[in-house]
């Protein structure tokens, strides 16, 4: 978890507390593994991961040569990106596709 734009809005929102030890040591390890496999990685010290997958989903689109974004991501907030059949939301928990039908 990240302090973020909305911890400042709202005390208390999605923090960081109880999130356990182990688990918080493995964000830079995953992080930096990524990166030795050729991943781009980009650090979000200000915003929520759910901002990054909306702008990119939003800059992915307007290319010409994409046909299809697919944001996977449980979150239903991202179904606001959605246009059409073209930017969808894909819930691989729950194996649904949220398109704008």
């Amino acid at each position: 978890m990240i302090e973020s734009l909305r911890n400042q809005l709202w005390s208390g929102d999605k923090t960081g507390e109880g999130v356990e030890p182990d688990l918080l040591a493995q964000f830079s390890l995953l992080e930096e593994i990524l990166r030795a496999l050729g991943v781009a990685v980009s650090a979000m010290e200000e915003f929520e991961a759910d901002a990054a997958l909306a702008s990119a989903a939003l800059l992915v689109a307007q290319d010409r040569r994409v046909d299809w974004v697919v944001s996977g991501t449980p979150d239903k907030d991202l179904a606001q990106c959605v246009q059409g059949k073209r930017v969808v939301v894909l819930d691989r928990r729950r194996r649904l596709e949220r398109d704008e039908p």
